[in-house]
């Protein structure tokens, strides 16, 4: 897998690059073996493909990232969702989610930093690749997010917001991430009320509710007034925070996005038997 890296000598959790820095890893198991990479590289390696990319939440050093992006591109793979007709490319984001004895929100002014490095790789890829999609997990909703701020900068297809770890009236009009909404096709919200790090860990840094414990504040406002957001109950299959990339009814969910189904705004999973 082909890695983007805004973190200091690629690996720093709390400092920053001054560019981004790219590596391709035959074995995301193996960090001491991998190969450089130019950014013309990497347009190349996305030429007319398919690309996914995963941006990963706070307090994450780079062998756990590394961890979880092996997890989804083996998952993905296995389902026939990377190979034909489906995604070409995975690519991994790396981002500088500040370990910190102060806890999460101490990380959240880094993620907003992040979100330049982010939209310039977006524009690498909107260049190249044939579509792109962004999958999230916890604050790396707010990197995405930030990086869509600016209409007409950049272009993502499905943007999947897995756990998102922004506030839950963020995307409603005159909010902070509704302006975000024009820069993709689709955003999916997938969420928990078993996710016991948004429900407590959010609510006591910021005195609100995760966009990824309950869903919208204002399911109505949602349903109405943004037509591209698609919210999805993930409670009955996800019981912690890092559980969707365990739970076969959200990989299940996600082919039926790539297969363009219809999908109802507001979905709810049910366990498989």
């Amino acid at each position: 897998m082909i890695l983007a890296s805004c973190r200091r000598h690629f690996d720093s959790n709390q400092l920053f690059a001054e560019g981004l820095q790219y590596r391709s890893y035959s074995n995301l198991s193996d960090l001491t073996s991998f190969v450089e990479m130019s950014e013309g590289d990497v347009a190349e390696f996305v030429k007319d493909q398919h690309a996914l990319v995963f941006v990963h939440g706070y307090r994450n050093p780079l062998k756990n990232v590394t961890a979880a992006y092996k997890k989804l591109e083996t998952e993905l793979t296995g389902r026939g969702l990377i190979g034909p007709g489906n995604y070409d490319r995975a690519i991994g984001f790396l981002w500088p989610g500040f370990v910190t004895q102060i806890g999460f929100f101490a990380a959240v002014p880094s993620a907003n930093r992040s979100a330049s490095f982010f939209r310039n790789f977006l524009k690498l890829l909107n260049s190249n690749a044939h579509t792109v999609d962004v999958q999230t997990h916890s604050l790396g909703a707010r990197v995405a997010l930030q990086s869509m701020a600016f209409e007409h900068e950049v272009l993502v297809d499905n943007l999947l917001l897995t756990a998102p770890a922004v506030d839950n009236e963020s995307l409603e009009p005159r909010k902070e991430f509704n302006l975000s909404l024009p820069s993709c096709r689709r955003c999916l919200v997938y969420h928990s009320s078993k996710d016991s790090v948004l429900r407590i860990g959010y609510l006591v840094g910021s005195l609100d509710k995760a966009l990824g414990y309950n869903g919208p504040e204002n399911p109505k406002v949602i349903d109405k007034e943004c037509p591209d957001v698609f919210v999805v109950d993930c409670s009955a299959v996800v019981s912690e925070h890092g559980g969707y990339r365990k739970s076969p009814e959200a990989y299940d969910h996600w082919a039926r996005v790539l297969a363009e189904e219809p999908l109802p705004r507001f979905d709810k999973l049910v366990r498989q038997r």
